[in-house]
């Protein structure tokens, strides 16, 4: 009987060290896109284009338009070190990191990426409508007091005292709650920090927040990996960008750190939208009349 259950043993042992290892140290490698993160898209944004050759493909747009400036924002680092890590932070030091607290690496990417000139700010976690995944270790809640606000987000950023701004993880019910969002901006703002909304939800009060204070806050124009990172993808968001002619605010773009498939998208949308004439710029040239 003995001899019978080693055989399927070994065989169990062979095929598990057979199984291809993370090309980094990554101890806790996030779900994919679509079971950790809310993404509302308007359905413009989400044809699919035949053409995928980026090079080639006929925009809607081109260098003698008056385009905008580009905010690119990566989220959710800090799950991982390693190589994919530095290969992130090697690129263009206008990109600018989001960075998730409470994390293993969360102080490690955001140290590395301030170290390489990038700016920092923190992808705060916040509630999300209808949905069983919690956002982190500590989060905010559509219905938290604002003592308890003050506290958590005083926590992250004592985590990277080296971030200028703040963005949402999740957060489709918190950013919907307008007291609540309020709290959160207002003591972003007595911190030095401003914010920018995801928009995960088509009912965010952010503007409305911010309009109330006084303050400084933007929002995201497109998710750049969103519903996935082909070639055709990307051409539907650069074609995409053509609605922005002639706007004065930068566009600003979102991408992931997932995994190394996103970091070869985003370097060839960089290539791609720097040949046609759009320039890549840090959130303190963005929007300068919130320079830390």
């Amino acid at each position: 009987m003995a001899k019978k259950l080693i055989i399927p043993l070994l065989g169990l042992l062979l095929l598990w060290g057979c199984k291809s290892k993370p090309e980094s140290s990554d101890v806790n490698v996030p779900p994919p896109l679509e079971a950790n993160e809310e993404i509302y898209e308007p359905e413009e944004e989400s044809q699919t284009l035949q053409e995928t050759d980026l090079m080639s493909y006929e925009y809607n747009w081109s260098k003698s338009d008056d385009m905008p400036d580009v905010v690119i924002i990566i989220d959710d680092f800090g799950n991982s070190a390693g190589q994919l890590l530095e290969d992130f932070a090697d690129l263009p030091k206008e990109i600018v990191f989001a960075v998730l607290p409470d994390l293993p690496h969360t102080k490690t990417a955001a140290n590395l990426a301030s170290q390489k000139g990038h700016e920092v700010i923190i992808h705060i976690p916040m509630e999300a409508e209808n949905s069983s995944i919690s956002p982190g270790e500590k989060y905010i809640s559509q219905n938290m007091q604002e003592r308890d606000i003050e506290d958590v987000l005083n926590n992250f950023i004592k985590q990277m005292p080296m971030a200028i701004a703040a963005n949402n993880h999740m957060g489709s019910a918190t950013t919907a709650s307008l007291p609540t969002i309020t709290a959160v901006l207002s003591h972003l703002a007595n911190k030095g920090l401003f914010f920018i909304d995801s928009a995960t939800t088509s009912k965010s009060a952010v503007y409305t927040a911010a309009k109330n204070l006084g303050i400084f806050s933007t929002r995201r124009d497109i998710f750049l990996d969103v519903p996935d990172n082909s070639d055709a993808t990307l051409a539907s968001k650069i074609q995409s960008m053509g609605k922005y002619k002639g706007r004065k605010e930068p566009i600003v773009i979102i991408s992931h750190c997932h995994n190394r498939e996103k970091l070869e998208a985003l370097r060839k949308f960089i290539t791609q939208i720097e040949a046609m004439g759009l320039r890549i710029v840090a959130l303190r040239n963005a929007f300068p009349s919130v320079r830390a």
